[in-house]
């Protein structure tokens, strides 16, 4: 399966959003929209403002091989026009995540490292020993972060900078078709995890960074993208708690947390030694630090944490029933603080005729929250079965979602 086609789905639900959005602005009464002329092709009469994405900060140093000193960051790069992107600046933190991500014993990675914003963690990878990674294949866009990445390969010939978004498909695409993982062993998926391929992230503080956790997730039963190559470790940093959450998490348990504990071993990785915020990562924003779980994830200053991910050799979810999964998992949650055996109707009428069946499997008193993964898999496998079940699975843009209603990207 090409890269390009694995997510159709999220790629079409980013254009409905942005549609939703552009229908729904106002113009002020009398005011004519001006050409694209006007706005784009006339020179401008003023000079570019902080945060033009080709205009560099006047105290970024000329040498890009090494990174400003820590305490310039917040300035210097205050100039980049992407304030959700938090990564490591801290470089004795780098180097402490390397070693955890890549420990002694490791041999001959390659390494994905996607999202690494100027490379503080690039380059503590690179001081590892040699005999660990054998390739590391940096995927940034951002013009400014690209220019601290670039000396690194000149440097050292284990590094390849791919200058493409780790958001857009098509990236994975281009990383294959230049043979950079043309000597990459496909394993079997019983076969333990792959030794020698790896995928490294910082996750945006956005949506999107939800939505391609939850994209890679669902991913490894259908065994395609980076996991056609077998049981792929990925390292991730991110502020996503719901990713871990168990089910008597109240606050954190959602759908992803379901997906996440069905088709993976998640491990947090090295939390005391990542707090508090401010001393580890950028950027830093006046009055931003937190030292205490937030109910939004998207805030600059929450607690980051280093995640490991191992897909389960036994998978819960079969590739071909994700679909099931989706309908059955996202319907439900929306009512997640509500009982089963009270909301089961909202998954097609009649559905309540499936409780005598999963009577001493499922636990219908509970709250769509406190469900196990066993418990979804024996009631997914009922209503697959189930005659009567609808036969449109699509969740529709109309639908509202318990994260955010219409017109905004909804999670799994």
């Amino acid at each position: 399966m090409s890269f390009r086609s694995i997510s159709r789905l999220a790629q079409l639900g980013v254009r409905s959003r942005l549609v939703s959005t552009s229908a729904g602005t106002t113009r002020k009464k009398g005011k004519t929209p001006k050409t694209f002329d006007e706005v784009v092709a006339k020179p401008r009469s003023k000079p570019k403002k902080a945060g033009s994405r080709l205009t560099f900060h006047p105290d970024t140093p000329q040498d890009k091989t090494n990174l400003p000193p820590r305490e310039d960051w917040r300035e210097i790069f205050s100039w980049v026009p992407v304030n959700d992107r938090v990564s490591i600046s801290n470089a004795e933190t780098a180097a402490l995540v390397a070693e955890s991500f890549v420990p002694e014993g490791s041999k001959d990675q390659v390494v994905i490292e996607a999202f690494p914003g100027p490379g503080q963690l690039t380059r503590a990878l690179m001081n590892l020993p040699k005999s660990r990674i054998k390739k590391i294949i940096v995927v940034e866009n951002e013009v400014k972060y690209v220019e601290y990445l670039r000396p690194l390969a000149a440097l050292d010939p284990r590094v390849t900078v791919i200058n493409s978004s780790a958001a857009t498909w098509d990236t994975f695409d281009i990383i294959e078709a230049e043979g950079h993982l043309k000597d990459t062993t496909v394993m079997g998926w019983n076969e333990g995890v792959h030794p020698n391929l790896q995928f490294i992230s910082h996750l945006p503080l956005t949506v999107l960074g939800e939505q391609l956790i939850s994209q890679f997730l669902r991913l490894i039963p259908e065994r395609s993208w980076l996991f056609k190559y077998g049981r792929i470790r990925m390292n991730l940093i991110l502020s996503e708690y719901r990713l871990t959450a168990g089910p008597n998490d109240k606050a954190m348990r959602c759908k992803l947390s379901i997906m996440a504990r069905a088709t993976a071993n998640s491990q947090l990785l090295l939390y005391d030694q990542l707090q508090p915020y401010p001393d580890h990562f950028h950027p830093i924003l006046k009055g931003a630090a937190s030292a205490v779980k937030n109910s939004s994830n998207r805030k600059i200053g929450i607690p980051f944490q280093a995640v490991e991910i191992i897909p389960l050799e036994e998978q819960v979810i079969d590739g071909d029933k994700l679909d099931i999964w989706d309908y059955c998992v996202r319907r439900l949650f929306v009512r997640k603080a509500t009982t089963l055996e009270k909301c089961i109707e909202d998954l097609g009428p009649g559905a309540s005729s499936l409780l005598p069946k999963l009577d001493g499997v499922v636990d219908s008193s509970k709250r769509v929250r406190e469900l196990s993964v066993a418990e979804w898999a024996a009631l997914t496998k009922e209503f697959d079965a189930w005659p009567f079940a609808p036969k449109d699975l699509r969740i529709h843009d109309a639908m509202l979602d318990n994260y955010g209603g219409r017109g905004t990207l909804t999670r799994f």
